[in-house]
């Protein structure tokens, strides 16, 4: 069996390991070497080495974890204040607190909070505050801004931030929040104040007088634009002036058109006109013509042309002068039986439509000499004999109105008595409308009438026929409750007491069922829609001082009645009274033309139920205006 003892029994080996062992049985230690007791060396173990991966980590985490506490490490290097590098608006502004940069800054921009704008136009001036431009400035978010640099964000923003500090520096702008909406809204508001439509070129024909006003041009404003400058202004955040934006608009008609207007106006106003029917003569002289004209924009022209409205008023009224009237015989209706009091003579009859189309053409004529025009008229017959009386059916009393005139100035009565006997007799054919303007005929002294005092205006003179109303009021009431269809009625404007009385026919006295004339103005007309003849006869009560006006002919099958009066808006008289100078009168003279009268609103309902029960309700309504105490004061 091989030994492995094998190497020396000399050296090192065998030493330590003859060391290390424990003496065996036979082992004898050598004489001269004591034996000494063996101690046990602790075994020394071998330390594992870690692995690359963890060596690795550690050096990433130093890596990442320094730079990382660096950041983070600013706060405690500057803890409330603002970092270096930080400057708004080129002025640094690092090492500042939070406090003391709030402090600085409202100081700095004090006037531009107080006044940001100033917005100029002309001569005006708005200076608005910044929440009415819907623009918010922050001082203390802008501070927070400041602060917040470099100390803000994740990690790598605040490094970023840091570097950029540390390499050039960051430089705050002022931000500002903008309403643009509120911005526009403002503007809006102020626009009345700016905005002015364009005036086009104006021409009067007042009392023949030519008389031009030029054009305007009017002015717009720019919101878009003065909005986009106020905003650039308050960027300064420094109090600016804007001026307002605007723009010229032009007129539609500019002098120009005012200069050939004008031109043709003094043309056709330089000779007056001359109308002729047989042997009458009738002038209209130019301020009469230019009443008749109107100046009209078209197609951005002033055009001269006739007012065919205006017009046809005037045609009607020069036929209350040329009409005869009616040409029947005039009759008297007593005892069931109607008679003629007065034979028919034959009259003549403006045709009113063709006057007016003939004096349009004429007025548009520029001739220096007089114009003349025939004007058309037709010649009526009376169609009315003793032999055909009885087939006219006038049978019956169908309607009557009435009223009074107790206190009445003697002119007043004189009128009364000749405006009745204008209607005495007066046959009103089957459809015919009857008007009584032309009936009435001209007010003068041919036909019976007087000059009386009236307030016209404020003053006191003479006017033809004062008392007239007192007949066309009677006669429309008799109209009235004769259930005929009212073609034209104008109530008076100012309450008077003489038609209180009877003034609700068969209900009794009350307000409400007046008629006022005016000789070319105002007319009364009515329709005889009865089917037969109506002859329409007055009397006058002299002691009673009544006036009575009756229609006779075939009743129609229908039944009127009123719902009312209904008054309402009742207003108080003036109570400073009115003073009109006379002249005529001795001074010191004073009396009393007018007591005063309160104002209000009438409105009476006709109610008219024909045969089969059926309804049908008219309103005739009254506005009375309030009227004061007049007196006519002498200044003689």
């Amino acid at each position: 069996m091989p030994s492995n003892r094998y190497y020396q029994e000399y050296g090192p080996i065998y030493r330590r390991r003859a060391a290390q062992r424990e003496p065996l049985p036979g082992d004898e230690l050598p004489p001269d070497e004591p034996r000494r007791p063996r101690t046990r060396r602790p075994l020394r173990r071998r330390r594992r080495r870690a692995p690359v991966w963890v060596w690795l980590a550690f050096v990433l985490l130093l890596v990442v974890a320094a730079p990382v506490g660096a950041v983070y490490a600013v706060d405690l290097v500057y803890p409330n204040t603002i970092l270096p590098g930080v400057s708004l608006n080129g002025e640094p502004i690092s090492g500042r607190s939070r406090a003391d940069l709030i402090i600085e800054l409202r100081q700095r921009y004090r006037a531009f909070e107080q006044q940001p704008v100033t917005l100029t136009f002309r001569d005006r001036v708005w200076q608005p505050t910044l929440p009415e431009l819907g623009v918010a400035f922050d001082v203390e978010r802008l501070v927070n801004d400041a602060f917040a640099l470099g100390r803000s964000g994740d990690p790598l923003t605040r490094a970023r931030d840091l570097w950029l500090l540390w390499r050039e520096g960051i430089d705050l702008r002022p931000r500002l929040a903008v309403d643009l909406g509120q911005t526009q809204r403002y503007l809006l508001g102020i626009a009345p104040q700016i905005e002015q439509l364009p005036a086009d070129a104006v021409l009067s024909l007042a009392d023949a007088r030519v008389i031009g006003q030029p054009s305007q041009p009017g002015t717009q404003l720019l919101v878009d634009a003065t909005a986009n400058d106020v905003l650039l202004a308050v960027q300064q955040l420094r109090p600016q002036t804007v001026p307002v934006r605007t723009r010229q608009l032009a007129p539609l008609i500019d002098d120009t058109d005012l200069v050939v207007a004008q031109q043709m106006a003094v043309q056709l106003l330089r000779s007056p006109i001359e109308l002729v029917v047989e042997d009458q003569r009738i002038v209209w002289p130019p301020e009469r013509l230019a009443e008749l004209l109107q100046v009209k924009p078209v197609d951005g022209q002033l055009v001269i042309q006739p007012d065919t409205e205006r017009l046809a008023r005037a045609v009607e009224g020069l036929a209350q002068s040329i009409d005869t009237g009616t040409a029947e015989p005039r009759l008297r209706f007593s005892d069931g039986r109607v008679r003629i009091v007065a034979e028919g003579q034959p009259g003549r009859r403006l045709r009113q439509a063709e006057a007016v189309t003939a004096i349009a053409e004429l007025l548009m004529q520029p001739d220096p000499i007089t114009r003349t025009l025939a004007l058309p008229v037709d010649r009526i017959e009376p169609q009315i004999t003793a032999a055909n009386l009885d087939s006219l059916g006038i049978v019956e009393l169908v309607a009557e109105g009435r009223s009074s005139f107790v206190g009445s100035a003697p002119y007043r009565i004189t009128n009364i008595r000749a405006g009745a006997a204008r209607m005495n007799g007066v046959l009103i054919a089957p459809g015919e409308e009857f008007s009584f303007n032309r009936q009435l005929g001209e007010v003068n002294a041919a036909n019976g009438f007087v000059e009386g005092y009236a307030i016209i205006g404020n003053r006191t003179q003479l006017e033809w026929g004062g008392g007239v109303c007192q007949v066309s009021t009677t006669v429309f009431r008799a109209a009235f409750w004769a259930g005929l269809p009212i073609t034209e009625r104008h109530a008076h404007s100012f309450y008077i007491s003489w038609y209180d009385r009877f003034g609700l026919g068969p209900n009794g006295d009350g307000q409400g069922l007046d008629a006022a004339i005016f000789t070319g103005v105002q007319d009364l007309k009515f329709v005889n829609d009865t089917g037969r003849w109506l002859l329409m006869q007055t009397s006058i009560d002299e002691q009673a001082q009544v006036l009575v006006v009756q229609l006779y002919g075939t009743r129609p099958n229908r039944d009127v009645r009123i719902e009312g009066p209904i008054i309402a808006n009742e207003v108080r008289a003036p109570s400073q009274p009115v003073y009109v100078d006379d002249p005529t009168l001795p001074r010191g003279t004073l009396r009393q033309t007018d007591v005063a009268r309160n104002g209000r609103d009438i409105s009476i309902y006709r109610i008219i139920t024909d045969a089969n029960g059926q309804e049908r309700r008219e309103l005739f309504f009254t506005r009375f205006r309030p009227w004061p105490n007049i007196f006519v004061r002498g200044t003689g």
